[in-house]
């Protein structure tokens, strides 16, 4: 049996045969780390909430959608939190989830997609865990974002465009970075571990 040692001086430790992660079999999984979060970056429509709950179920961790965190908060949807207090008091309300993420440990987070592109953002994600970017062809963004309104930033497919291009070198900034664009959702879980763990 292999033994799997993630980076980041963590220490992982496989109790169970290993199994293919579009999975036959559970793993058992016992953890101890010294940055116990795995944040997942990248634009919207990148299968971050998708991905991020299978991930998480693999290491036997928490899966948490910030977005989602923020919704049930305020109780409103995020579309509407833009709409009656604009996107300068969304994003200090995003930061604020963020920073509360200091009191939650074995967590696989998927943040909304402007909130790795916030300056102020960054560094705390650092501090906290590891960050993993979901790189995403712009065309496969497309198809899965129709501009109907849904995402307060996607009104037309040319602000998506302007927003891509500028939020992708930021989104590079992520410890880690996997193109998923033709990726299923098991594939990509299973290359989010490949990057955050090694092989001895």
């Amino acid at each position: 049996m292999h033994s799997l040692k993630p980076k980041f001086a963590w220490a992982f430790f496989v109790s169970a045969a290993e199994c293919d992660l579009a999975g036959h079999a559970s793993w058992a999984l016992g953890l101890e780390m010294a940055r116990e979060r795995i944040f997942l970056v990248g634009f919207m429509g990148s299968g971050k909430s998708t991905v991020g709950p299978l991930v998480a179920e693999k290491l036997g961790w928490d899966f948490v959608d910030l977005d989602q965190e923020i919704e049930r908060e305020q109780g409103k949807a995020i579309r509407e939190i833009f709409d009656d207090a604009g996107e300068p008091e969304f994003r200090k309300i995003e930061t604020r989830h963020l920073q509360a993420m200091k009191d939650r440990s074995g967590c696989v987070i998927a943040l909304g997609g402007g909130a790795f592109a916030q300056e102020a953002n960054r560094p705390i994600v650092a501090e906290l865990g590891v960050s993993v970017f979901l790189d995403c062809r712009l065309e496969v963004i497309l198809a899965r974002c129709p501009a109907d309104g849904t995402r307060p930033l996607l009104q037309t497919p040319e602000r998506v465009k302007e927003l891509y291009t500028a939020r992708s070198p930021l989104y590079r900034k992520s410890d880690f970075s996997i193109d998923v664009s033709d990726l299923g959702p098991a594939q990509a879980a299973a290359s989010i571990l490949k990057k955050v763990t090694f092989e001895r």
